[in-house]
């Protein structure tokens, strides 16, 4: 149970301070729902220690998450509820996909495999039922390759879903390994979408105060899986695999000349690429979970608006709660580049109706 002490009272609402709904629909990439059956199914072999967000977070940290979590509990699960923030935020249609504390990794097999058999299937019922308000990405069972990529395969050909979203290591292996070949591989055949998701940081021993854990260790996580699969030479062996990083595209997104500048005189950087590490990073799609107009701004100026989706992070507390406000504030963009950016961009990739 909560602890009903927790003041979450200077947590914004989800859309009050939303602008007027733009002309263009609005589709937002980058937001969660649960799945009850999963996560009951899960719950008798759970350990706190299986989360690295929880086991590196503070005591007042994991407190905190556990009464936001039980306030939002409903708008992880529940469609309606999510259709009434929606409207307030100005949103036509959410991309839905599991939330990250549903990485059920550490699950051996078969249990790894239905729990994600049983999120994909619940994510594809609420788009079969709201096919005008909600798409969806899938998740696999990254624990074991040859199960991930027949449920990639399940995920397109049979669901329908266009793509799916991964944590962006699996139990401390990094995705740019060998074993994880077969993935992208079979990724860049369907021409899917694959978006990267952080579920927390392995190494965060020195982030348990200030809610480090999150503020650093989320976006610190997806660069070192960027810049891995980049300088791992992923991106190079199958340059038409679409990739989505969350959160703007993690800290190098905002500062890839040192990785370029490293790449000139250092020849650890030159065993699997051949080319600046910022011409890889430029085929790569960027979301607006990035807190600023400013920051938008830099996306459009380093990537164009044609990499840069519309994306809330909802309905964490750290998600983006005006998102259409965020991208309006965005200074010296055409009305073109905004309705890329807020709809465009991703029916474009997904495959859906603006």
């Amino acid at each position: 149970m909560a602890d009903e002490t927790v003041d979450l009272s200077l947590v914004p609402d989800w859309g009050t301070e939303s602008v007027a709904p733009p002309k263009t629909r609005v589709i937002d990439v980058h937001t969660h729902l649960t799945v009850i059956a999963a996560a009951e199914a899960a719950h008798p072999l759970f350990s706190p220690q299986k989360d690295p967000r929880a086991r590196f977070a503070s005591a007042e940290s994991n407190t905190y998450n556990e009464a936001m979590r039980a306030r939002v509990a409903g708008k992880f699960t529940d469609p309606e509820e999510k259709l009434r923030d929606m409207a307030r935020m100005g949103v036509s249609m959410q991309v839905l996909a599991i939330a990250p504390f549903q990485y059920y990794q550490w699950a051996d097999l078969p249990l790894g495999a239905e729990l994600s058999r049983l999120q994909n299937d619940r994510i594809a019922e609420v788009v079969s039922l709201y096919p005008d308000s909600f798409a969806g990405l899938g998740t696999l069972p990254l624990q074991n390759l040859p199960t991930a990529v027949q449920e990639l395969s399940r995920v397109v050909s049979e669901l329908g879903l266009p793509g799916v979203m991964i944590n962006t290591s699996v139990s401390g292996r990094d995705l740019d390994l060998p074993e994880f070949e077969p993935l992208w591989a079979r990724a860049e055949e369907l021409s899917i979408l694959v978006a990267l998701h952080p579920y927390g940081f392995d190494a965060a021993d020195r982030m348990g105060d200030y809610y480090l854990t999150n503020v650093l260790g989320i976006p610190l996580e997806s660069t070192i899986a960027l810049s891995r699969l980049i300088l791992g030479g992923v991106l190079h062996r199958h340059p038409g695999l679409k990739l989505l990083v969350v959160h703007g595209g993690s800290f190098l997104a905002f500062y890839f000349a040192r990785t370029d500048h490293a790449f000139r005189p250092r020849p650890e950087l030159r065993h699997h690429i051949d080319r600046l590490p910022s011409e890889y990073l430029s085929r790569v799609y960027f979301d607006t979970a990035v807190h600023s107009s400013h920051m938008v701004e830099h996306l459009v100026r380093h990537f164009g608006a044609e990499h840069v989706l519309l994306g809330t992070d909802y309905p964490f507390d750290m998600g983006v709660q005006d998102p259409v406000g965020l991208v309006a504030g965005a200074e010296g963009l055409s009305e073109a580049e905004r309705e890329l950016i807020l709809g465009g961009n991703a029916a474009r990739l997904l495959g859906l109706r603006l």
